[in-house]
């Protein structure tokens, strides 16, 4: 009987800290720390203990070192020499605001510190600070101004005169806004481009929502080299929205249109490629190569042109013999030109990228 009773209590001594104190990452470094888990918040409203919640600890068993970590600024709250034990969370903000609420026992007093930056020692930049009245009083932090889908840290540590009352256990209670993933990115639905007979018309639907996230409209001639010809900012308040952009200097014929995608994280995303053409009419054709710095123009009989700016003045004049000929547009400025035929009048107008 004895010995079924001393398994049984080493069986609860290996299984409580498992199931009823969890240890987040800690020590001198926060690089190691923990996801925060929207899950953590069930069952603990009321009351000084977790009741059916998650239980965390930065006492000795969780935190061999009670120094606060160096590598970020110290709390703008509470008085320096108090603070102790601090273990580390990271969370993705799902929302513009988000508030962290804690409840700690009756031997703690909890202070919360949370930043932007990261994770590199020496990188963060304190968000805000909140330091609870005494024992068993709770605390919350207000946070505003996230920005949704980016990495945030915060530190849970102990704040008081006496040693005693900077270390226990503590639960979040009520926390909102923090998310343990990376918001989906937002996908585009319907993407088309309609031809007229001087401009293209590109619409596209975004789906979802991943914040500030940056649309850039890219253009090519070829559908392997693409620039870009306008950086549009999503709605960030918008689950599902249609854009438009009017290319209204388009390349003669066909040109290659896609989208993309800048997210607040720093990643990237490319849409597919889509083509439009439009329907000028013109008696010679001409090709602006943007990466050479190029023009191919191809007349049937000898002919002159006037290369005009976009207001029209006239840059150069040029006679070209029957055939293609190649003209070098490097001593030209970045900007919108026109070719024109003296004989017909008609013109085609082209870009050259500075």
């Amino acid at each position: 009987m004895k010995k079924k009773l001393l398994f049984c209590w080493l069986y609860m001594l290996m299984i409580f800290p498992l199931f009823a104190q969890m240890c987040p990452g800690g020590g001198v470094d926060f690089s190691n720390a923990v996801s925060f888990d929207p899950a953590w918040i069930y069952g603990c409203n009321t009351g000084t203990s977790c009741n059916g919640g998650v239980a965390f600890d930065n006492r000795t068993a969780c935190l061999p070192v009670t120094a606060m970590d160096a590598c970020a600024p110290a709390p703008s709250c509470g008085v320096v020499s108090h603070n102790a034990s601090n273990v580390w969370y990271k969370f993705y903000a799902s929302s513009a605001n988000a508030v962290i609420s804690c409840f700690q026992n009756t031997s703690l007093v909890l202070g919360i510190q949370a930043f932007n930056g990261g994770p590199s020692c020496g990188t963060l930049t304190e968000l805000g600070c909140a330091l609870s009245s005494g024992p068993s009083s709770g605390v919350q932090l207000h946070l505003t101004g996230l920005s949704p889908g980016v990495l945030y840290y915060f530190r849970i540590f102990g704040s008081a005169t006496p040693v005693s009352q900077r270390t226990g256990l503590y639960c979040f209670c009520g926390s909102t806004g923090l998310g343990n993933y990376l918001i989906l990115p937002t996908s585009l639905g319907s993407f088309t481009a309609n031809a007229a007979p001087d401009k293209i018309v590109i619409e596209w639907m975004a789906t979802g929502n991943s914040g500030q996230q940056i649309f850039e409209v890219q253009r090519s001639n070829n559908g392997n080299t693409f620039n870009r010809i306008a950086t549009i900012a999503g709605d960030a308040t918008a689950l599902s929205k249609t854009y438009q952009y009017t290319d209204a200097l388009p390349d003669m014929g066909i040109n290659y249109y896609r989208i993309k995608n800048l997210y607040p994280d720093g990643h990237i995303e490319f849409s597919k490629i889509i083509s439009a053409a439009t329907d000028q009419k013109n008696d010679f054709a001409l090709i602006s190569n943007a990466a050479s710095r190029q023009l191919k123009v191809t007349v049937g009989k000898p002919e002159t042109f006037k290369l005009l700016n976009i207001s029209g003045q006239v840059v150069a004049t040029l006679h070209f013999a029957t055939g293609t000929t190649i003209v070098s547009t490097a001593q030209l400025a970045g900007g919108v030109y026109l070719l024109q035929s003296t004989a017909s009048g008609r013109t085609q107008k082209f870009y050259i990228y500075s």
